[in-house]
């Protein structure tokens, strides 16, 4: 027997879990405490969550034999294909995260830090004193060419449009309602193709730079672009470096889509959700301008109040015992990123937004769990982090910033992030 849960058809929790998905949450931990199950069109099984810092630690800890990842974003293959990192799963997963992952990490993380806010900038001198703007949807243009350039080296504004013409539909409540029960559309597999077209063509380009001296994780390298964001004849992108290493064209172009859309969608929603708050607050913006601290402090706040990921799912392959339950194999154990962000005992004034409790050092080990956790944490984790901080002070050091109405925007799903409702509406007035 499964804990229990809402009792309405799983084709209305689908809806509820689009359309309100922080009020769904809250209303069945309440009525049903924890775990609790709830039943979806996005999930082949039940899922059981659990936000329980104790119990997360128990799910990321898990052996591969015990608890699987990657199936559980199988509803993301349409897009990213069968060979992404985000629906792999055992050994395979973990090579193919060897192979992304160092250009996101140390120094080569750190060479991006001027790149970022060169973007910002150019993205805040676009703005209209006075104008409302919509800034989810500025964000996404800041995330994609910061990402772009990243993995290729310079920005691609073909290919930037075919993604978020693909994006923008599943950010469309209507048709992200019709494809979550009936499944990918033909207009958007269009779209996707569209993407696969450009991709493999800028794959073939990748093939005949084969004899370009690959340095691993940009060794050695002063800045991935020059100040026009042109590659450089001495740059290195990711793409060179995997198409180096993969000899699947197939292969390649799902790790592609994978961090292209991955690795910007996530970061504009959460940028979003820090000028949302920071419109309603401030005084913590005005902080920002010149305490570096207070910066950091912020954007972990930012991912705690408002994570832009609700859950995080394992399937059980072998029976796994939690609060008195022992759940059978096939279904979804999830860490629920929201309720553990919002459980008083760990955070006081939980749906507060105060910065400065990240200033009194560490939080509880798996209370803060913004990017998941175990061997499938976000493996871009630090590069948005870092992302964040930049366009943080940037913004900061040059708007003050005001909502377009006293209520703040409540989380709606959008793609897979749970985002603002109306794509953060601020308005923006420069400093004297």
């Amino acid at each position: 027997m499964l804990p229990p849960g809402p009792r309405e058809p799983a084709a209305l929790q689908t809806v509820e879990w689009i359309l309100r998905p922080t009020a769904l949450l809250r209303r069945a931990q309440a009525r049903y405490g924890e775990p609790f199950t709830i039943r979806t069109a996005w999930s082949d099984a039940p899922m059981v969550l659990v936000s329980d810092p104790a119990e997360i630690k128990r799910v990321y800890a898990a052996s591969p034999d015990m608890l699987q990842g990657g199936e559980s974003a199988a509803f993301l293959e349409p897009f990213t294909g069968p060979s992404s990192i985000l629906v792999l799963h055992g050994e395979e997963h973990l090579r193919r995260r060897r192979q992304v992952l160092p250009p996101f990490h140390g120094d080569a993380l750190r060479r991006w830090s001027a790149t970022m806010a060169e973007i910002a900038h150019a993205e805040l001198d676009t703005w209209e004193p006075g104008r409302p703007l919509r800034a989810r949807e500025r964000m996404q243009r800041l995330t994609l060419e910061v990402i772009q350039r990243v993995v290729f080296g310079s920005r691609d504004e073909e290919l930037r449009d075919a993604l978020r013409r693909a994006l923008d539909m599943t950010n469309s409540t209507p048709k992200l309602v019709g494809m979550s029960l009936t499944g990918p559309t033909k207009a958007f597999m269009r779209a996707v193709a569209q993407i696969d077209e450009l991709l493999l063509a800028r794959i073939a380009e990748a093939r005949r730079r084969q004899g370009f001296a690959v340095r691993n994780a940009f060794g050695g390298l002063d800045s991935p672009v020059d100040p026009q964001g042109r590659a450089s004849s001495a740059v290195t992108c990711i793409l060179d470096l995997l198409a180096a290493a993969e000899p699947s064209d197939r292969v390649l172009r799902d790790q592609l889509v994978t961090l292209l859309a991955a690795g910007h969608e996530t970061t504009a929603t959460a940028l979003a959700w820090a000028l949302e708050r920071l419109a309603r607050h401030p005084e913590a913006l005005a902080r920002c301008r010149d305490d570096d601290a207070y910066v950091d402090a912020t954007a972990k706040e930012v991912l705690r109040v408002r994570p832009v990921l609700s859950i995080t799912s394992r399937r059980v392959l072998q029976p796994w015992t939690v609060g008195g339950y022992t759940l059978p194999p096939g279904v979804y154990v999830s860490p629920c990123l929201y309720l553990a962000h919002r459980r008083p005992e760990l955070w006081p004034d939980p749906t507060g937004f105060r910065p400065e409790r990240f200033l009194d050092g560490a939080p509880e080990p798996y209370s803060w769990v913004p990017f998941g956790g175990g061997t499938r944490r976000c493996l871009g984790a630090a590069f948005a982090s870092l992302e964040l901080r930049e366009v943080l002070r940037a913004v900061a050091s040059r708007f003050a910033l005001r909502p377009d109405r006293a209520a703040g925007e409540r989380m709606r799903r959008r793609s897979v992030t749970l985002a603002p409702a109306r794509g953060a509406v601020v308005i923006p007035n420069p400093l004297a």
